[in-house]
């Protein structure tokens, strides 16, 4: 069955097919596989609406199942993505490459991880280059590092569907299938091992899936075309499209295929601008704000989208940090930039020093007697977790976090006491304390990576993920952040190991590369580039559905968020997303957002600052000038602030006298 775009369409297709499967079936005989671990919930919730009492779906991702499987049938060890990244480095090391360009590349301190990107992506889709040599290359390499991993009866990640789906199609199959029907959603994201998968998996029970359409943004980088064209079913359906019942969702249906509807009057689609990227964050801090002061918004009612994953998502956290917003994300975990374990780290950088005099003397103080009784233990988890306890982490991160904050810093630690513990159980490295810093700095340092596997379990903080994360989940506002051209639609940056150029002539580079017209015609409905090159006008066109794909997680209010000029010493000027320029004038809906208020710490403190200095600059005129100046605005506007810092009781006197200080120095009164 295909649904017509929009997640609210898929979910009420999705209802009908489980409310006829439970004519037939028990709801514990029905399983419901979706294409993500992130959306799961999301279709858990909406299909339980078809169930009286406490039942729940059975619902799970394609990814999970065949965890599952693989732990009922398989006694090999399924590495963490941290701990996989972490041998792959190890192995790679020493790995002596062939080709020319290869070789050369080794040389670079990012090669490691760049070619990690390429072996990652070869290893879910299983598929084995056969024209680039380089490539070649790498597909023996990851043969190679899959063999390493097995003689210590290991397996990574990316082997979980075709090692899961060997056993569906195997002697333990009946050990595993106990259901009688299965329902999969989010099909026109299903790549063609899933698909194998799902295929092995419904042998012999019934099957019906649900493809939501130009609604594929994971797939369709790899794989042209509407998932319809690769498979065939005995009966297909097409649902009836359906009018948008709000104005996101009106304006999400525009980015997918360029359809204008009638103004559905309710909802809001606004426009925030600023001059500068950072600015744009504060503004979006501030609203957010604005929204949590209504008596029936929560933090977690609003979610943030970034066109990548990495540092983008993370610039954002970092962001609302600054301004006091608690945050979660399925896709960065915070190990990185985690005060317990900055913490940790300190303490075996100590312990990996080897008693080096001058390696012991950087960093923060370390209590010796503890560094010495760690040292002295057999084992190095005993240890870390000695430390932990002796040393009053717990306490301290109790102390200084919120809720929020403490929770997911102890999962990091809990985190690093499993690398510890691996670090033990393997036969991969040694046990000593510089092997297990070498594993933690790596760790610290790639914590910003995309996590494809698995979704962290959080709730309280307003959501911070990349575009894809998000999608067939429900928000009441989403903020989609740098809607400037040079980011929608951007660079088709497929991969930092080849120049992009290159890449486009590889024929069996694991993505859509070597496409004619009519491959972007299948694929996308929309036409908002002049290019003549298809492999341009095909990643224009997918970084416009990535919004589409943003833009329909908003139920209630959607801002589409820019920035005037580029933070460069040259503060070049940036221009809107010609997708945003596009739907602000076909759409009668999307306007400016209004003037912000202060809502926020940092943004009382930015404006009050800024309200100084130019206040400041003022009398220095008039006194230059011989102009009067009137100080009953800044008056006005201070009286407005000091209402805000009343209410944040000790806090507020702790900012009040921060910003006196500021403002001492700005006066010149006190001097740095």
């Amino acid at each position: 069955m295909t649904a017509p775009f929009g997640t609210r369409n898929v979910e009420a297709a999705a209802g009908d097919i489980y409310a006829d499967y439970l004519d037939e079936y028990d709801s514990e005989e029905i399983l419901v596989i979706t294409g993500a671990p992130t959306s799961a919930d999301t279709f858990r919730d909406a299909l339980g609406e078809e169930l009286s009492g406490a039942a729940t779906p059975y619902v799970t991702s394609l990814v999970v199942h065949a965890t599952d499987v693989l732990n009922q049938t398989d006694d090999r060890v399924i590495l963490s993505d941290a701990l996989r990244r972490e041998l792959l480095h190890r192995f790679l090391a020493d790995y002596e490459w062939e080709t020319e360009y290869l070789r050369r590349a080794s040389e670079q301190p990012s090669f490691i991880e760049d070619v990690d990107q390429v072996i990652d992506t070869l290893s879910w889709q299983t598929v084995t280059p056969d024209e680039t040599p380089e490539l070649r290359e790498i597909s023996a390499a990851l043969d190679a590092f899959h063999e390493w991993l097995a003689e210590h009866d290991h397996m990574e990640r990316g082997q979980l569907i075709s090692e899961a789906r060997d056993v569906l199609t195997g002697d333990d199959r009946g050990d595993v299938v106990d259901f009688e029907a299965v329902l999969a959603v989010e099909f026109e994201e299903f790549f063609p091992l899933d698909r194998a998968y799902l295929d092995a998996l419904t042998a012999d029970c019934e099957l019906v899936c649900v493809a939501e359409e130009n609604a594929s943004v994971r797939r369709t980088w790899v794989e042209t075309g509407p998932v319809t064209e690769y498979v065939s079913f005995d009966e297909s359906r097409r649902e009836p499209p359906t009018t948008p019942s709000n104005r996101p969702a009106a304006t999400a249906a525009y980015f997918a295929d360029e359809r204008v509807e009638a103004d559905p009057e309710s909802g809001a689609v606004s426009v925030l601008a600023t001059d500068s990227s950072d600015e744009q964050l504060n503004a979006v801090a501030n609203e957010i704000e604005s929204l949590v002061e209504e008596p029936d918004w929560q933090y977690d009612d609003v979610a943030v989208a970034t066109k990548g994953s990495g540092e983008s998502v993370t610039d954002v956290i970092e962001a609302f940090e600054r301004a006091g917003i608690p945050t979660e994300s399925t896709t960065v975990t915070g190990f990185g930039d985690d005060p317990a374990i900055r913490e940790l780290l300190a303490v075996v950088r100590r312990l990996a020093a080897d008693d080096d005099d001058d390696a012991l003397d950087h960093g923060p103080d370390i209590d010796g007697s503890r560094a010495e009784r760690m040292r002295g233990m057999e084992s190095i988890e005993d240890a870390v977790r000695w430390w932990a306890t002796a040393s009053g982490l717990k306490e301290r991160v109790a102390e200084r976090a919120s809720p929020l904050d403490a929770r997911s810093q102890f999962g990091n630690v809990r985190r690093a006491f499993r690398m510890a513990e691996f670090l033990e159980a393997t036969e991969f490295a040694e046990a000593t304390w510089a092997s297990f810093d070498e594993m933690l700095e790596r760790a610290h340092e790639y914590a910003p990576q995309q996590n494809q596997t698995s979704a962290t379990d959080l709730d309280g903080g307003v959501r911070v993920d990349h575009l894809q994360a998000i999608k067939n989940e429900s928000f009441r506002a989403v903020f989609l952040v740098n809607l400037v051209d040079g980011e929608y639609p951007g660079d088709a940056s497929m991969t930092r190991l080849f120049p992009t150029e290159r890449v486009a002539s590889m024929p069996d580079f694991p993505g859509v590369t070597e496409i004619d017209a009519a491959d972007v015609d299948a694929t996308f409905p929309t036409t908002s580039t002049a290019s003549s090159r298809p492999f341009a006008r095909y990643h224009t066109e997918h970084a416009r559905r990535r919004l589409a794909v943003g833009a329909d997680a908003a139920s209630e209010r959607l801002y589409c968020c820019l920035y005037e000029f580029e933070d460069t010493a040259l503060e070049e000027r940036a221009q809107a997303s010609r997708f945003l320029t596009a739907a602000y004038e076909a759409l009668p809906w999307v306007t400016d957002a209004d003037d912000p208020q202060i809502t926020n710490e940092q943004a009382a403190e930015t404006y009050l600052l800024s309200r100084v200095d130019d206040a400041l600059a003022e009398v220095r005129r008039a006194n230059s000038q011989d102009v009067t100046v009137s100080l009953d605005d800044v008056e006005a506007d201070l009286g407005e602030i000091q209402e805000l810092l009343d209410r944040s009781g000790s806090r507020g006197d702790e900012l009040r006298r921060a910003l006196r200080a500021r403002v001492e120095l700005a006066s010149g009164e006190v001097r740095r």
